[in-house]
């Protein structure tokens, strides 16, 4: 009798299907699923969110029989996996990642590993974002807590009755797996783009182009939000969802307008 947690696993990232955190996420879906499949873009394609290729068609290279390399966005990668190469025997879980630097705050709305992780909860397959924590400073990324951590934490989400149209958006700290201090249910948090800059240069020919740069924030307000504590030894975990609506706003404006 199987010991796996799942039957059938899709895995999609944003930092593109060669990058070390999706051939260590490989390596773990492996341990919990029967089948593994890699639907991943060719490139990396870091904060595309959830765009999807509506005007313009993309390519599609199979590497194997689970694994393809999409010239796309990771949207582009659930939606084809799912509506196509799949969709005779869909997933049973999207694991998107793992991303290479934090997916928080701000960010979650930017990012491509959450972006295709979203994309598969609104098809309605469950989906988990996954993310490493790295070094401001551009030291190697220490991948060791995502490593030891990951697939507990997955098998764990597994063994709950969540809503359909969540998905769960982990955040591992940059620290050795020993000095993991536990898990902590977070909430995202606010945006902050005052570390963003455009810096302008010139190309050989004297023709304007612009660099984009975002530095992370190192502290939100709140004791509760996913950067705090994943700054702080912790692995984040915060369940996020595709409705934007501010409630307490829309009841503000619903008394107001409805009088």
């Amino acid at each position: 009798m199987s010991t796996k947690s799942v039957n059938r696993v899709l895995l999609v990232n944003d930092d593109g299907i060669d990058a070390p955190g999706i051939a260590l996420l490989k390596n773990i879906a492996a341990q919990i699923a029967n089948e593994v499949w890699v639907v991943a873009p060719i490139i990396d394609q870091s904060g595309v969110s959830c765009a999807v290729s509506l005007k313009a068609p993309f390519r599609v290279t199979k590497r194997s029989e689970r694994e393809f390399a999409v010239y796309g966005t990771p949207a582009d990668c659930t939606l084809f996996a799912i509506q196509y190469a799949m969709k005779d025997h869909l997933p049973d879980l999207v694991l998107s990642g793992i991303n290479n630097g934090s997916n928080v705050g701000f960010e979650t709305i930017l990012s491509g590993t959450v972006g295709a992780a979203m994309m598969a909860t609104t098809l309605g397959i469950p989906a988990i974002a996954l993310s490493q924590l790295n070094h401001e400073d551009g030291s190697p990324t220490t991948w060791d807590a995502s490593q030891h951590y990951a697939k507990s934490i997955i098998r764990q989400l597994l063994t709950l009755t969540l809503p359909q149209n969540i998905c769960m958006n982990i955040n591992f700290p940059s620290c050795d797996a020993k000095a993991v201090k536990g898990i902590k249910i977070t909430k995202q948090g606010p945006a902050d783009v005052s570390e963003f800059v455009i810096t302008p240069t010139k190309d050989p020919e004297n023709n304007d182009y612009f660099w984009f740069r975002a530095k992370r924030n190192t502290h939100t307000p709140g004791t509760v939000q996913e950067l705090n504590a994943a700054n702080n030894g912790y692995i984040a975990i915060t369940p996020i969802g595709y409705d934007r609506t501010n409630h307490d706003c829309y009841l503000q404006l619903q008394q107001y307008f409805d009088q």
